[in-house]
């Protein structure tokens, strides 16, 4: 009965997050086009992506908190309907400060759900299927990504119906909640309180700079690659399919990702992430304005580097256990935060200033600081 307690707790949190990744999917491409459409500048689309990362900084501190005082269950409902609210926000505000306002709320929602859920699914996995679990919990999010992606691809960004497709999804999440799950351990005493997140990085450091890259890398690349495909003439279904498939990379190659980090450790899984991650976008800018070398190399790139998240919450969850998992997977988000803040503000000024191979040359700079440091720190990982 207690297995298939935390069968259920995986599989809400698994639903939440596919419901999350939907949301998220669809946003990107979403909002990018539409701010492009209305003559905001590259660098400009990079900064309003900024809105949600401020958000998820200020916000996770208190994550710990909030889950030690609330159910994990109903943390999550509020969460999915304030994502389910900011998309009619998106609809009936068109305007820059109500959608920064709206992007700004949904960062708060995201960056709990994401410490709620990742936290139940490490404490209910198996140790030794932890690299599986995880990696499935990746591929489900990507997967939903590339759903979200497809849905704007098909539906188009503009009228109505793609926001209110947007709020529907949330509905999702909400009946995973039905399910018997065995409870997450709620933090309490100095594990709940904000300080435990940043004795959480004191402690930890070097795991902590997995989840700041991966921010950096996957919110430049998300936010900024619809416009890259416009700039070399591509078109904007081609551009939403980028995103399609980025989450078909990361759906299909996580879990074999987190499979490999099982058996050959943290650092060499780590290592060959980040390696993927400067390589391959500059192989992207290389085949320019060929669709289908655009559309494969894309999905290799985010399948790759996607593992630096991935292994990364491996190695946090072997440092952390029961009520300390809360503060180190907060701490963790809001590292994450963190890498959200520095990927725009690098790649949107390099799009601007070096065009779509600026861009690309600092998506690979971005993965290339985080192989340096991995490089650098060999003797203190796993």
């Amino acid at each position: 009965m207690r297995a298939k307690g935390n069968d259920f707790a995986i599989f809400i949190a698994l639903s939440c997050v596919a419901t999350a990744g939907l949301s998220i999917g669809l946003s990107f491409p979403l909002l990018s086009l539409t701010l492009d459409d209305w003559g905001v500048p590259a660098a400009g689309v990079g900064l309003f992506a900024l809105a949600s990362a401020f958000s998820t900084i200020a916000s996770t501190p208190f994550a710990p908190g909030i889950l030690g005082r609330f159910r994990t269950k109903a943390v999550l409902i509020a969460a999915l309907l304030t994502i389910s609210a900011t998309f009619l926000v998106y609809l009936a505000a068109p305007s820059i400060p109500a959608w920064a306002c709206a992007r700004a709320l949904a960062g708060v929602a995201f960056a709990i759900l994401f410490v709620a859920c990742e936290g139940w699914a490490l404490e209910r996995a198996p140790p030794h299927r932890r690299g599986l679990v995880m990696g499935s919990f990746a591929a489900t999010f990507a997967g939903a990504m590339a759903l979200g992606g497809g849905c704007v691809a098909l539906l188009g960004h503009t009228g109505p119906s793609i926001y209110l497709l947007g709020a529907a999804f949330p509905a999702l999440g909400l009946l995973a909640m039905l399910a018997p799950a065995a409870p997450a351990t709620p933090p309490t005493g100095a594990a709940a309180a904000p300080s435990a997140l940043f004795s959480r990085i004191k402690t930890e450091p070097l795991i902590m700079l997995a989840p700041l890259a991966m921010g950096a890398i996957e919110t430049a690349k998300y936010n900024l690659v619809p416009i890259y495909a416009r700039r070399i003439q591509l078109s904007d279904d081609v551009a939403a399919g980028l995103i399609t498939a980025s989450g078909l990379g990361v759906l299909l190659l996580q879990p074999a990702v987190g499979w490999l980090a099982d058996k050959i450790g943290a650092r060499a899984g780590l290592m060959l992430c980040a390696l993927a991650g400067v390589a391959l976008p500059l192989a992207i800018a290389a085949v320019g304005a060929a669709p289908l070398g655009a559309l494969g190399l894309m999905f290799l790139y985010s399948g790759l580097v996607t593992g630096l998240y991935t292994i990364g919450l491996i190695w946090l969850a072997r440092r952390f256990s029961g009520e300390e998992l809360a503060g180190g997977n907060a701490a963790y988000a809001m590292s994450y935060g963190v890498g959200q803040l520095i990927g725009p503000s690098v790649a949107g000024p390099a799009f601007s200033l070096g065009g779509p191979i600026g861009f690309m040359i600092a998506l690979s700079a971005l993965s290339g600081l985080y192989l340096i440091v991995l490089v650098s720190a060999r003797r203190q990982m796993a």
